[in-house]
């Protein structure tokens, strides 16, 4: 994948090498670290060789994890973003805060934040944490699905993941996030699960960056690229 997408962006966008928990951590117990190092290092490996720009690694529910992440990330010598998930509390599976996004930046990372389980509905004051907490990157990627307050993450409703449709937020709602996500102080505004080409599209225009269009008849010029390729914004 990281090399179609290098062919795809040539020189006119990064392209980031990405992994996520490896369900394997657990903490205090040494053997399970030097698994998750090991696989760690194995995929960063494959994907480095392909020439990948940065380094993303997302959904850590553990600190520990994360932190181990942002480790092995470093030993690229390439930019390193880490970003934590919160499942019903607003706390990591230890029990840490948003705070926690000081130690993530003090460990190594480039960029931190949160990404997936939430919708945009649920996420910010946790954000507005970290960005109290820190004055490095932040990001934030929420899911594109309307959950409950009380059960903020779309995994534990009953209609995941089959039943999930009717849930989807509109192109107002990621819109109007962007925007928020922009007055909280977040740098890298982006999306996860359930958001489509359209989502993007409306973050990209309401945050003035829709790329320019092709005119009809014609096709775009080679560095025009269009808003269905645009993932985040760094602002």
């Amino acid at each position: 994948m990281v090399r179609v997408a290098k062919e795809v962006a040539g020189d006119q966008c990064l392209v980031a090498g990405n992994l996520s928990l490896t369900w394997m951590y657990e903490p205090n117990s040494p053997s399970s670290v030097d698994r998750v190092r090991q696989t760690f290092d194995e995929q960063l490996k494959v994907q480095c060789e392909e020439g990948v720009d940065f380094i993303v690694g997302e959904t850590f529910s553990w600190l520990g994890e994360a932190l181990l992440w942002v480790e092995r990330a470093k030993t690229t010598g390439l930019p390193v973003m880490v970003t934590i998930c919160f499942e019903n509390k607003d706390e990591t599976a230890e029990g840490t805060t948003a705070a926690t996004a000081k130690t993530l930046l003090d460990a190594g990372a480039y960029i931190v934040g949160m990404n997936c389980l939430r919708p945009p509905q649920h996420i910010p004051a946790p954000m507005e944490q970290m960005r109290q907490s820190v004055d490095g990157y932040l990001a934030c990627q929420p899911v594109a699905y309307n959950t409950p307050k009380d059960k903020p993450d779309f995994t534990s409703l009953p209609e995941f993941p089959y039943a999930l449709d009717p849930l989807q937020l509109t192109l107002k709602h990621m819109g109007d996030y962007a925007l928020q996500a922009k007055e909280i102080g977040i740098n890298y505004i982006g999306s996860c699960c359930g958001l489509v080409a359209m989502h993007v599209r409306e973050m990209a225009r309401v945050l003035g960056n829709s790329p320019p269009k092709a005119v009809s008849g014609k096709k775009a010029a080679p560095n025009q690229c269009q808003p269905t390729n645009i993932t985040t914004m760094i602002m």
